[in-house]
């Protein structure tokens, strides 16, 4: 009968809701034969050892997956963890087993240790799994471990009358490598990348990474990257008026009271950061002048020198940088 001609009646619609529900009902059917028979799944699962101690280093492995052969049923491969994409489970070390072999520990995982791990993973019993291969083998080495300090490569152009106030400070500043023995000599500091930065004119304080130079040789660190802080400041040229003073040791036979200096002041010319400028005064500096080996008539000249000065100032330049001194010879 054509479509067109099935009048919709009760008794139509009834037959067709009769229809659906056996066609539903015999796919169920259908469905929980097929679940019901023994079904088959390979599942690759890589294998993560944790837990490594920090004197070995696991160099190679013979394999790294396991091929789980799951023989059950299908409603059970729908209830189990598959589902979830098992892709990898992870052993402490220390469970590993270990043989000797040429002199060295050769470390390794049995396919049981593997039946049983996937088995609890997955919620399937061990006597529907097989696993292939039957043996993962580890290679080790000897490793070490110790504290070296960060060192910062920097290339900062900073802008006209502008300088780093303080020394930068590193958080951490230190860093304990792991690696193998072999290189414990020749890593003794680790430095980060090049930090570079053009007409600077406030504070840098950011993360920079550090350099692995070792890393194909199996070096790794306890840190990637450390927060670098540096302060940078506008610096200003300011002047002091020192008196001088001589010096002269125990052994010298001159008094420093018989000496004459001409001139016996100096200008010292100094950067301080334009904060700072306010709270430097003359007395935080000292200007001396060493005293001569030997002493005869006439004039002779000294070179000044700044032996004490605020932290944070550098020294320009002293103006006289030399002076002349007369020696007085008392009866």
């Amino acid at each position: 009968m054509p479509w067109q001609n099935i009048s919709n009646k009760p008794e139509t619609r009834r037959k067709a809701f009769i229809f659906l529900l056996c066609l539903i009902f015999s796919f169920i059917s259908w469905l929980f034969i097929k679940l019901s028979r023994e079904s088959a799944a390979l599942v690759p699962v890589k294998i993560e050892v944790v837990n490594t101690p920090p004197d070995v280093i696991i160099t190679g492995q013979s394999d790294s997956i396991f091929v789980v052969n799951v023989q059950t049923t299908g409603v059970k491969l729908l209830s189990s963890g598959l589902l979830r994409r098992i892709e990898s489970f992870e052993t402490d070390f220390s469970a590993l087993q270990q043989i000797r072999r040429n002199n060295n520990t050769v470390y390794f995982f049995t396919a049981p240790q593997a039946q049983t791990r996937f088995s609890v993973i997955s919620d399937i019993p061990r006597s529907a799994l097989s696993v292939h291969p039957d043996t993962i083998f580890f290679n080790t080495i000897n490793a070490f471990s110790k504290r070296v300090p960060v060192k910062l490569d920097k290339d900062l152009q900073l802008r006209q009358g502008f300088r780093v106030y303080d020394i930068p400070t590193l958080s951490p500043d230190s860093v304990t490598v792991f690696g193998p023995k072999t290189l414990s000599d020749s890593i003794n500091y680790i430095s980060t990348e090049k930090l570079t930065g053009i007409s600077v004119d406030k504070n840098i304080n950011q993360s920079v990474k550090l350099k692995n130079l070792w890393k194909s040789q199996q070096v790794s660190f306890s840190d990637y990257e450390t927060e670098v802080f540096i302060p940078v400041e506008e610096f200003t040229e300011a002047t002091a008026r020192l008196p001088v003073r001589v010096d002269c040791s125990e052994k010298s036979t001159v008094n420093p009271d018989d000496l004459l200096l001409f001139p016996d002041q100096v200008d010292v010319h100094y950067l301080v950061a334009l904060k700072d400028d306010s709270a430097i005064t003359p007395d935080m500096f000292s200007a001396f002048v060493n005293c001569p080996d030997t002493l005869h008539a006439g004039r002779f000249r000294l070179t000044v020198e700044v032996r004490e000065k605020p932290a944070l100032v550098d020294i320009l330049r002293i103006r006289p940088s030399e002076v002349e001194y007369i020696w007085i010879q008392r009866q």
